[in-house]
């Protein structure tokens, strides 16, 4: 090989360690390895102070907290990624008016959802959740919303130009302030004689959201910019609109869904035979220990997916297919190639995660048996963020909606005849149609090329 030949291969590869995309998934990845590995130890933490049933109650209280994200920031964000991202050169102040004028957006929607879930706290706990206990849970969340607003709409700011250094740095901070504030709080209740409620969990949520948004709001003051350049304009809203209503209403749908998948399996599992506590107890090692410890390699395919909209968008603009056809296929592979290593490794090592780490072995039995969702639950993610970098937000929904109506159906059919196994059937046979359906959608670049 000739010298100049070295100094090509030498620039290639100096140019590809300087790649946005690269830098923002090691940023990322990083991150969400170190927050993934706080939350799997916090998991651990939270099983033995308020055993299974606690932690299905926290559960129940989940669903209300996606459906809020859902209708107030989550397609908002995705909104300003993309926008921020065609905001370039000359056009940069625009990225700075998307960003003002989806975070003014996102606050009013979160302040009237706040103010909606706060005020109606007992009857959403004891006519749809089902579960009084859940009344101090849904008030304390509430004052959540508004700061977790801001905080994804910088995050999406930060997307868009590539920064992902902040959003990761964001990520940890908040972990770090939820677990601080539980453990304090434990700490004060043990040393004070008083109980240790459930509670402390959402009041360490507040506090997490409420340090990752200042911040956010921190480094976005210190961005280098030229305000006279801000651009905002009523266009601006409806293009926001535009592009996240179908997001949002993708999100919303999946998480009503999710809210009767939620509220009904616990049910359907007393029809199969178990009692009312074993049931709430079953859905506690699932949602507590078992699926949060599957979703821990996922860290790395979220950074993947964070990064991939801006990027597949840019390419989209500059009507380079060749780019996005050669991220579609590398991701997807790296994907799918890492959810077959870690379905190997779940599987045969299930009985020593569940026994050791959560002292269970129904945690055990769950693990092997979600091993199998691993390749196309890391994959899905990845595929669904080339969609919406596409624009093909609208698509997605169908998908999502399809897929989780499948799961859904295997609740109310499946698991009364085969207990909580007839749900992990329609986990795995639910993601599987839904990458399918994903797949046939980007068949232009996969298949054709």
């Amino acid at each position: 090989m000739t010298r100049n030949s070295f100094r090509i291969k030498g620039s290639s590869i100096k140019r590809f360690a300087k790649s946005p995309i690269i830098i923002g998934t090691f940023f990322l990845t990083f991150s969400g390895l170190i927050t993934k590995l706080i939350g799997f130890f916090y998991r651990i933490f939270l099983s033995r102070i308020f055993q299974e049933e606690g932690l299905g109650i926290i559960g129940l209280v989940s669903p209300v907290m996606v459906l809020a994200h859902s209708m107030c920031s989550a397609g908002i964000q995705n909104a300003i990624t993309r926008y921020v991202a065609a905001s370039k050169g000359d056009k940069e102040g625009e990225g700075f008016g998307y960003l003002f004028v989806g975070i003014f957006l996102s606050i009013a929607l979160s302040l009237l959802a706040a103010w909606i879930v706060f005020s109606n706290a007992t009857y959403i706990a004891l006519h749809i959740i089902g579960e009084i206990r859940c009344v101090p849970l849904l008030r304390i969340s509430a004052l959540s919303f508004p700061l977790a607003t801001v905080h994804c709409c910088i995050n999406g700011y930060f997307y868009g130009k590539k920064r992902a250094a902040v959003p990761a740095m964001s990520m940890i901070v908040e972990q770090l302030t939820r677990v601080f504030c539980v453990y304090l709080l434990y700490q004060l209740s043990l040393k004070l004689g008083a109980n240790v409620s459930i509670s402390f969990v959402c009041i360490g949520m507040l506090a997490g959201e409420f340090i990752s948004a200042v911040f956010s709001c921190i480094f976005l003051a210190f961005t280098p910019s030229n305000t006279d350049k801000i651009k905002m304009s009523a266009n601006m809203c409806s293009n926001i609109l535009s592009l996240a209503f179908p997001i949002s209403l993708n999100r919303v749908c999946i998480s009503l869904i999710s809210t009767v998948e939620t509220l009904q399996l616990p049910k359907q599992l007393v029809n199969s035979g178990l009692a009312s506590s074993d049931a709430l107890s079953v859905y506690g090692v699932f949602s507590g220990m078992a699926f949060p410890l599957i979703m821990f390699p996922s860290a790395l395919t979220g950074a993947v997916s964070s990064l991939l909209l801006p990027s597949v968008s840019e390419a989209q603009i500059l009507g380079n297919d060749k780019r996005i056809r050669r991220l579609i296929c590398v991701t997807a592979a790296f994907c799918f190639a890492l959810g077959v290593g870690c379905m190997i490794f779940f599987f045969c090592f299930a009985d020593l995660l569940g026994n050791y780490l959560f002292a269970s072995p129904v945690a055990a039995s769950q693990i092997r048996a979600l091993s199998f969702v691993c390749p196309f639950l890391y994959m899905s993610g990845a595929l669904c963020s080339v969609l919406h970098g596409l624009g093909k937000t609208g698509i997605t929904f169908v998908f999502n909606v399809s897929s989780i109506l499948l799961r859904l159906g295997f609740v109310f059919a499946a698991v009364p005849i085969w207990g909580f196994s007839g749900y992990l059937y329609g986990i795995l046979f639910s993601q599987i149609f839904f990458d399918l359906l994903i797949i046939l959608a980007l068949k232009k670049y996969i298949i054709y090329n």
